[in-house]
């Protein structure tokens, strides 16, 4: 005798939609903290702040069109500035980090500009007859 299956239809047990902007919300709040650490030399500081920007722009992908994940590739191959550090005592070279006032300008834009586009797509406002559930549902 052939045992039946039933099928139920099951709902995820959360939205993934918001399950991600949470998670790109922890990464805007990481880079707002790690930009306070004045105990760290501002070069840290500026390194793990690239890597966070590269973060936040993968994690927003899935929120993303096609189109605007094209746009801002080049988020990926951003690196810190370097330069060539020489000991004038024994002449070997090693690359130093800088710290770059335009890297930083340039890291905030892009920040901006994709949560702009998050924005365009309905993801950062919920609707206004919504609005009163949501803090539930992030919950």
């Amino acid at each position: 005798m052939a045992e039946e299956y039933s099928t139920q239809e099951s709902k995820a047990p959360f939205n993934m939609a918001i399950a991600t902007l949470m998670s790109l919300r922890q990464t805007l709040d990481s880079i707002r903290n790690i930009e306070g650490r004045i105990d760290f030399p501002a070069e840290e500081r500026q390194r793990i702040k690239i890597e966070l920007v590269k973060r936040f722009y993968v994690d927003s992908s899935p929120l993303l069109s096609g189109k605007v994940i094209e746009k801002y590739t080049e988020i990926l191959k951003l690196r810190p500035m370097r330069y060539n550090l020489v000991d004038s005592k024994t002449g070997r070279g090693r690359i130093g980090i800088r710290y770059s006032f335009e890297l930083n300008e340039q890291l905030d834009k892009y920040l901006q500009q994709i949560q702009v586009e998050l924005q365009k797509e309905k993801y950062y406002m919920p609707p206004k007859d919504d609005m009163g559930t949501i803090g539930m549902r992030m919950h």
